[in-house]
């Protein structure tokens, strides 16, 4: 049987080949070929709502529907529910691991141009090219230029005493109204929101909520403690902070001041080593947020927070008669520490602001002044 069919077999391969691609051809062709068209508009229905059609069992009925655009309606989402659920958390900053403040108030800042000079002539260098040179404009309401040191010249002792105390309060008065920005941009926040939830408790968004966790976080204390909140969040007397700083630091001269920017006197958890910062604006931050978060210092920020109550100016010599626990001295840094303001009339900075977002850019130190310096 073999035998009888093998000729067959040889004969059949010789047109294999050719079999199979005409076949591929042919189903090639077929499906480039055009789907026959078909009609659906016998199978809808346009009808107005609420007149049935009568149809047999057999027939299938769909949902009657209105043609015209105008006819339909877009249901509102649900009044409970906030408009910017669905919005992203983007923080511009992101400074520190931060939450930025759910509004505008970014916006409302003033960016200081930080200068890192080597010595205390290109240091006076600097604030002579933004004519940041004599205090007694300041005094007289003057804006202070948005320049900010990151670093105490290591040969600022080398200058008399006058002349080393000016060029660091010239030096430090940018740094501390910038932190202090920061804090009221917080601190206008926090305000604007607590009255919002005190109209209605259950008007804070997701995204407020968020934030209103991260800055009670900041701060070590609870969302929950709004009052307690409100007293931390809040500016220190740029007064207070250049006397602590003149004090603690020796006007800049010290080694902490000198190799680890610690102006006020900041020490290492569990040592009696100093505690060193990258640079002179994160001194002043951790100063600042120490005074209120740091419970030695529930007296400054009670203090504070009843001068704000009577509508008063925030005065650096009055507040820092709360301070006792800030030295071992007690009572008698505190003494000192006025006679510090008396004699260098600091109490006239407490209302040193920084110039108006608009024009700041134009005050700062050109890179080609900055080259002649170098020279």
């Amino acid at each position: 049987m073999l035998c009888a069919i093998q000729p067959a077999i040889n004969r059949g391969r010789q047109y294999a080949f050719p079999v199979v691609w005409a076949a591929v051809f042919a189903t090639g062709v077929g499906l480039s070929e055009p789907l026959p068209s078909f009609d659906a508009a016998p199978f809808l229905s346009f009808a107005p709502i609420g007149k049935a059609q009568a149809s047999s069992p057999d027939e299938v009925t769909l949902a009657s529907m209105d043609a015209e655009p105008q006819a339909l309606t877009f249901l509102p989402p649900p009044a409970n529910e906030p408009d910017d659920i669905h919005r992203l958390i983007i923080d511009p900053s992101m400074g520190h691991g931060r939450f930025a403040a759910p509004s505008n108030a970014l916006r409302r800042q003033v960016q200081l141009r930080a200068v890192s000079p080597r010595t205390a002539d290109e240091l006076a260098g600097f604030f002579r090219d933004v004519s940041f040179t004599l205090l007694t404009d300041i005094r007289q309401g003057e804006a202070v230029p948005a320049i900010k040191v990151d670093r105490v010249p290591a040969d600022l002792g080398n200058k008399d005493g006058f002349e080393r105390k000016q060029l660091f309060i010239t030096a430090i008065l940018p740094v501390v109204l910038e932190v202090n920005q920061r804090v009221m941009v917080d601190r206008e926040q926090l305000l604007a929101l607590r009255d919002k939830i005190a109209i209605d408790p259950y008007a804070m968004s997701p995204i407020e909520r968020i934030w209103l966790e991260d800055l009670a976080d900041r701060y070590e204390t609870t969302p929950d403690r709004m009052d307690e909140l409100v007293r931390r969040v809040d500016i220190v007397p740029p007064s207070m902070a250049i006397a602590q700083g003149g004090v603690e630091s020796g006007w800049g001269t010290s080694f902490a001041a000198r190799t680890g920017n610690a102006l006020y006197g900041q020490m290492k958890a569990g040592s009696a080593m100093p505690l060193p910062f990258p640079n002179v604006g994160e001194s002043t931050e951790a100063y600042i947020t120490n005074l209120n978060t740091h419970p030695a210092y529930a007296g400054f920020r009670t203090a504070r927070a009843q001068a704000r109550e009577r509508g008063e100016d925030l005065e650096g010599y009055r507040l820092i008669g709360t301070l006792l626990r800030y030295s071992e001295r007690g009572l008698g840094y505190v003494q000192f520490v006025r006679q510090i303001m008396r004699e260098n009339d600091l109490h006239d900075f407490d209302r040193a602001k920084l110039p108006e977002p608009a024009s700041f850019e134009a005050q700062a130190p050109t890179s080609s002044a900055a080259a002649d310096r170098r020279r």
